[in-house]
C-alpha cells in the first residue's frame, strides 16, 4: 500500500486528470488555431497569384 492517506491519493489523482484534460482542450484548440492559419496562408497565395496574373496581362 502506498504511505499517503487516500484522500492525498484522490486529490493527486483528480489533479493529474484535469491537468491531462486541459492539456487535450489546448491541443485541440492549437490545431483549430494552426488550421486557420494555413487557410489564410493558401488565400493570400491565391489573391496574390490573382494580383501578378492582373499586373502581367495589363504590361
Amino acid at each position: 500500500m502506498s504511505e499517503n492517506p487516500s484522500h492525498v491519493e484522490g486529490y493527486r489523482e483528480t489533479k493529474a486528470a484535469r491537468a491531462a484534460e486541459r492539456h487535450d482542450q489546448a491541443s485541440a484548440v492549437w490545431d483549430e488555431v494552426e488550421a486557420e492559419r494555413r487557410e489564410i496562408e493558401e488565400r493570400t497565395a491565391k489573391l496574390r497569384a490573382i494580383k501578378l496574373a492582373r499586373e502581367s496581362a495589363g504590361s
